[in-house]
């Protein structure tokens, strides 16, 4: 028994052990595999965990920085950047998502099944809207959204709307230039890029951003350009007006300064607003002044005789017969506008000859007018810091037909953008130096110190001081009574230009369009001591009145008086034009039977002159019906104050916009007459 129960109790205590040692296996095997578990996940696969994690409650948002902002050459904005909201979604954290669709179509204003395909994307991250301003309130909803978040991004801004859009150009919504100066200078403008991280809360807000300083981008440079703003919007009102009033389907007018070739303005038509970009056609987008090329006509002829004269073939008094205004040259026959006989080389100028031009362009050869005229730099990109340059185009004088030197010589067979003409007349006005057009002044950091700065550069000399100022004699004729460009004399200043009235090519049919043409006058002012080159051109003015000098040349002139004028640059004549800001010029006007006008005082002022015109103290004695003064000059109203014998009070400088009485009224004995001028 003692036997048996002892066996018994050491098979009880084996079983024990048994058991014990079972439980420990299994113990020590689930420990192991928690250890290799472990092991595992904290080692062999830390970083595809880590990821994993991240992803969960960090995320990471792909940031431009500010773009740098555009100046007038008087620090005036041209194109800012401001900080607004971008909308995006984490799909996979969206528990539904045509109820998050429903909720932000009525906040973003976009449609709700778009919203839902989105938000049902197997992508991480999608953009919903960018760039759109939200109030307090409708920041607050759209947060309130599973999944949705915010994050501040820069958009471009255009302070100005359509002013100088051509050439400033835009950006695209990643705050890349698309066109213009943007475009061109978008390394510059557009500064780094950077990716901004954050942690999230449950419902995947945005908790807090990582330290901003450690990942500040590097903001992009300011530029300060050398377009005037005010000079720019006159330019483009008056490039406008004429367009109106024409019916031509477009233009531009560029304004230079001659001695240091900086682009003052430039000015297209037709223009569209940058911050709706979208909204208008990439025609309009264009800079016609830089891309475009056309046939200059007989602006041109200011070229030729500023090559013929250093050349010495020929003298202003020298005399050329101009065959009566009809002329065969091979297989064509060339005409002038009016029949010429024997004509000077000044009056072939002023009267705009093709005949005597192409007369002189033999005398000169087709190596000499070819090798001038690429020295005037066409052909030839200017250089100037726009996109899209066209060079134009001029075949080498070997490869001349037997009529090319003629029609080259009066501007046909040649093609030329308005940025090269404005920078070959510039050589005239200056003395004889081609300058390398530029549009951008300086670019500064985000602290305002300049880092790069543009400095005049002279390409070449291209005719001597002495010619120019003999071509420019010349040019003044052009503006004189009898000349094509007599429109486009200053009341104020003396202008020296030429008209061009240039036949468009058919590119359908070959030859010449017969309705087609570009109307334009290029000059200088004030013609002696000139401050500014501007070029004028309308594309395909309707009606009879199509030629240059008819309708470009008055709207040089308004180019030039108001520009200078805000310059404050003294007229030629202090009584008939603006003198400086503020002016007011006041005359009084009476006289007897057959008297002549007089000045017998005038007395000057820092803001302008004030001066009193008189012939004895006769009062009026008839009635005179008052006419309209609008648009006309202080010498066209004083042409009729002297002859209908009235007292009239000039106010102001440039053209006439209002007057006292009103157009129509008769002007009784006493009534005083008052014309306001800008």
């Amino acid at each position: 028994m003692k036997r048996r129960a002892a066996r018994k109790a050491k098979s009880g205590v084996g079983q024990i052990k048994g058991r014990l040692f079972f439980v420990t296996a299994v113990l020590l095997c689930l420990f192991a595999a928690i250890l290799a578990r472990a092991f595992h996940l904290q080692i062999i696969g830390s970083e595809a965990y880590k990821k994993r994690a991240d992803d969960q409650h960090i995320t990471s948002i792909t940031v431009s920085s500010k773009r740098g902002d555009i100046y007038d050459r008087n620090s005036n904005e041209l194109a800012v950047s401001v900080n607004v909201d971008s909308v995006y979604a984490k799909p996979a954290e969206i528990k539904s998502p045509g109820s998050a669709a429903r909720k932000l179509s009525v906040l973003l204003g976009l449609d709700a099944r778009k919203l839902e395909s989105r938000l049902r994307s197997k992508r991480a991250f999608v953009w919903l809207k960018r760039q759109i301003d939200l109030t307090g309130e409708s920041r607050e909803r759209v947060l309130s959204i599973d999944g949705i978040n915010l994050v501040k991004e820069p958009r471009r801004y255009y302070p100005n709307g359509s002013l100088a859009s051509n050439l400033i150009g835009f950006t695209g919504v990643d705050s890349t230039g698309l066109e213009g100066l943007e475009l061109y200078y978008d390394d510059v403008l557009r500064g780094s890029v950077r990716k901004v991280a954050g942690e999230r809360d449950a419902k995947g807000r945005l908790l807090m951003f990582e330290d901003a300083d450690k990942t500040a981008p590097i903001e992009g440079l300011r530029v300060e350009l050398t377009i005037d703003k005010s000079i720019q919007y006159i330019a483009e009102k008056e490039l406008k007006a004429a367009i109106d009033k024409s019916g031509s389907k477009g233009g531009m007018a560029i304004v230079m300064n001659p001695y240091t070739g900086e682009v003052i303005a430039l000015a297209n038509m037709p223009t569209f607003d940058p911050n709706n970009y979208r909204k208008f056609s990439p025609a309009q987008w264009r800079d016609k002044g830089v891309t475009d090329v056309s046939e200059p006509g007989s602006v041109l002829k200011s070229f030729l005789m500023a090559a013929a004269i250093e050349e010495g073939v020929v003298e202003p008094n020298d005399i050329i017969y101009c065959e009566n205004g009809k002329y065969k040259v091979a297989n064509r026959i060339i005409h002038d506008s009016r029949q010429h006989g024997w004509l000077s080389v000044a009056q072939i100028l002023k009267y705009s000859s093709n005949i005597g031009s192409l007369k002189i362009g033999r005398k000169l050869g087709p190596e000499r007018l070819y090798r001038y005229l690429r020295a005037f730099g066409f052909a030839n990109k200017t250089g100037v810091d726009l996109p899209g340059e066209a060079s134009g185009r001029l075949s080498h004088y070997s490869d001349w037909s037997k009529v090319t030197l003629e029609t080259v010589s009066f501007g046909q067979g040649i093609s030329t953008t308005g940025v090269q003409l404005v920078t070959a007349l510039s050589a005239i006005a200056n003395g004889g130096f081609l300058m390398r057009p530029y549009i951008v002044k300086s670019i500064m950091d985000p602290r305002g110190e300049t880092i790069r700065e543009t400095n005049p550069a002279i390409v070449r000399r291209v005719v001597s001081a002495e010619t120019a100022k003999v071509v420019t004699d010349m040019l003044i004729a052009v503006t004189e009574p009898g000349g094509t460009g007599v429109l486009a004399a200053s009341g104020s200043f003396s202008v020296a230009g030429k008209t061009g009235t240039a036949q468009k090519p058919d590119l359908v049919h070959g030859g010449y369009q017969k309705n087609g043409y570009i109307a334009s006058f290029l000059g200088f002012v004030p013609a002696r001591n000139p401050k500014l080159v501007i070029y004028v051109a309308l594309d395909e003015p309707a009606g009879k009145h199509y030629h240059g000098g008819t309708v470009a040349g008055p709207v040089f002139a308004a180019i030039a008086d108001q520009s200078l004028s805000y310059m404050g640059i003294f007229p030629d004549n202090p009584i008939d034009g603006p003198v400086a800001e503020k002016a007011e010029i006041r005359f009084k006007l009476a006289s007897g039977a057959g008297a002549g006008l007089k000045v017998l005082k005038a007395r000057g002022r820092t803001t302008g002159t004030q001066g009193r015109l008189r012939d004895g103290e006769a009062r009026l004695s008839h009635e005179v019906t008052m006419p309209d003064f609008t648009g006309k000059s202080m010498r066209s109203v004083l042409r009729f104050a002297n002859k209908a014998n009235v007292e009239v009070e000039f106010r102001g400088g440039g053209r006439g916009y209002n007057q006292k009485p009103a157009t129509g009224r008769v002007v009784s004995e006493h009534e005083s007459i008052v014309v306001w001028f800008r």
